[in-house]
């Protein structure tokens, strides 16, 4: 408990009086009446004012909260006191939920219960306990403030953001997705079906020819394919090292699992299965391809939890485990990223195990920080030391991806902001969607 301002300020009144009439014989007198009197009225008001019990506090139920999204939290407080009360409330505070505003001061009539909320951005996925809801209120008198730490225990689990997936619907419907003049699709091969048999016209593949057909009809007849569906687009999530470092001020796992459920959505949406494999010096987890809002469900299950860690990536372990648990010919999506020449030497020296059974597609996060010391200026001698080790660097960089293009495996590099944007763009060329 604790004096109100109000308190405070009569106080300071009861000195200004006792100053005024301290010429006169009774500004003792004085001053021992106000305080007598202020002090009786405080316990008064403390005696008054009904006690935290009267404070029921109950919180609203969620199912998902959204990481790096804004998202509002209620809890309900009922004041079963007869007076009305002025409550403002609090919540646990977590160091990963940064409150942006909020409706937490209310005033409670008898018998009334009122929504208290707030908005918040977590900074980080995974699961968080909350313990108590804060309450503070003032007397009736208004000269005391009473305090109450109410138990109200709740688990909060954050998911990757996928509050954007209907705009992504939308603009993979209007085409916006493919980057400005690159709205041609490619197909390399894969995912496609005997559909019909019909004549040879001027320019068709010969490599479509039916010769049996052909031979019968006296005529040149070529197979006519459809595009396969329900093929299944697998994503495998890199959590090693080079992922656990920070871009804007979020890890680029993170940016890594929001294009992953994106993928998968739109792959989904196209009439495709998405599966999942996480990966680092092990695989932590896999989920067979599928389709549906279950399905969704359980890649978000899977990925809300999922923490990097500073182990080196066995690509090698991650593309055996594949191809023994999915036999069927897959377009297969590494999101990775490398910090040591070494590591992308490893990733292209086991690809060909992926390679025989699938069709691979790299995507890397491109390392900024590592751009701009490029073009930075060069004032000091170090600062051309340092800027002619990251031109080095990106020329490495770049023969790793000359080297997988040779391979014949697609791979792209994309800034972590639009990693979810170029991961579908790749996905829209190679599919055929």
């Amino acid at each position: 408990m604790s004096v109100t301002r109000n308190f405070v300020l009569l106080v300071i009144l009861g000195g200004f009086a006792t100053v005024i009439v301290w010429p006169f014989d009774f500004h003792w007198n004085m001053f021992l009446l106000w305080n007598s009197l202020l002090f009786g009225l405080l316990i008064i008001d403390m005696l008054v004012t009904p006690s935290k019990k009267r404070l029921k506090v109950r919180r609203q139920q969620y199912d998902k909260l959204y990481f790096k999204a804004e998202n509002e939290i209620q809890f309900y407080v009922q004041n079963t006191s007869t007076f009305g009360l002025l409550v403002h409330g609090r919540d646990e505070s977590q160091r990963h939920f940064n409150v942006k505003s909020g409706s937490l001061s209310h005033w409670l009539k008898s018998k009334e219960e009122v929504a208290f909320s707030y908005v918040t951005i977590p900074a980080k996925r995974g699961s968080f306990a909350f313990s108590n809801i804060y309450l503070r209120y003032g007397g009736i008198l208004g000269l005391c403030m009473k305090y109450a730490k109410v138990p109200a225990h709740t688990e909060f689990k954050v998911y990757p953001n996928v509050r954007d997936l209907s705009k992504y619907r939308i603009m993979m419907q209007r085409s916006r997705l493919l980057p400005e003049g690159d709205k041609t699709i490619r197909q390399y091969g894969m995912g496609a079906e005997f559909e019909s048999l019909r004549p040879y016209v001027e320019g068709d593949d010969y490599r479509k020819i039916n010769w049996t057909a052909t031979a019968r009809e006296n005529k040149f007849i070529v197979n006519q394919y459809q595009i396969e569906r329900n093929q299944p687009v697998y994503v495998l999530l890199d959590t090693g090292r080079p992922m656990s470092y920070s871009v804007n001020g979020f890890k680029k796992l993170d940016y890594a699992i929001n294009a992953a459920l994106i993928l998968a959505d739109i792959a989904n949406q196209q009439g495709d299965k998405a599966g999942l494999m996480v990966f680092d010096s092990s695989v932590k987890s896999h989920i067979s391809p599928g389709q549906g809002a279950s399905h969704r469900n359980l890649l978000m299950e899977t990925l809300y939890h999922v923490e990097d860690n500073r182990s080196t990536a066995d690509y090698e372990g991650a593309f055996r485990t594949l191809c023994e648990r999915q036999k069927r010919r897959s377009l297969v999506f590494i999101f990775t990223d490398f910090e040591i020449l070494e590591e992308a030497e490893e990733l292209i020296s086991h690809m060909a195990i992926l390679k025989r059974r699938h069709m691979p597609i790299v995507v890397f996060m491109a390392n900024e920080s590592l751009s701009n010391m490029t073009t930075s200026p060069t004032i000091t001698p170090f600062d051309q030391v340092l800027k002619n080790t990251a031109n080095e660097f990106m020329e490495e960089r770049k023969t790793i991806f000359r080297t997988l293009a040779l391979m014949g495996i697609p791979n792209v590099e994309s800034t972590a902001e639009n990693f979810a944007v170029a991961a579908v763009n790749r996905y829209v060329q190679l599919a055929k969607v």
